[in-house]
């Protein structure tokens, strides 16, 4: 159209210049990682990463025995998208020719979920800190004492 408004899309707030992250500001901050998201209830992922927690480790006969679901391997993709580890290690088995196979078998990585959300500080901003606490808080703190009966 020859007259038609001439149509700007607005800066989002996460676009804006002012909305830089705390720790650009603060260094010797260490960000701490986001924590795995909880995928869709009553899905093939839902189901797998319940089976995880619950035992540890999971090949795709007990995915089928278990929850009826064939595509483990899909569900694990999901599952690492949404930020959880998950180790895979092949298994020999002896396929239904008597030939030799591999089958996946997926582990859920505890240790890095259990050290996943705590954020970090440097030691040496820590220490700092720890100084200015005593050359400040110290003095503050023989005054109160001075001051009470």
């Amino acid at each position: 159209m020859k007259n038609a408004p001439d149509r700007k899309a607005a800066e989002s707030a996460n676009t804006n210049a002012d909305s830089a992250p705390l720790q650009a500001s603060l260094p010797g901050l260490e960000r701490a990682a986001q924590a795995p998201t909880l995928p869709s209830p009553n899905t093939r992922p839902a189901e797998a990463l319940a089976l995880l927690l619950k035992r540890g480790a999971l090949d795709q006969r007990q995915f089928l025995d278990d929850a009826g679901g064939w595509r483990l391997a899909a569900a694990v993709h999901v599952l690492r998208g949404l930020g959880w580890h998950i180790e895979t290690e092949y298994a020999p088995v002896t396929l239904a020719g008597g030939e030799p196979g591999h089958i996946a078998r997926y582990r859920l990585d505890r240790a890095a979920h259990a050290t996943h959300q705590a954020g970090g500080i440097a030691p040496e901003l820590a220490g700092w800190l720890a100084l200015l606490a005593v050359v400040f808080l110290l003095p503050l703190v023989k005054r109160h004492e001075d001051l009470t009966p």
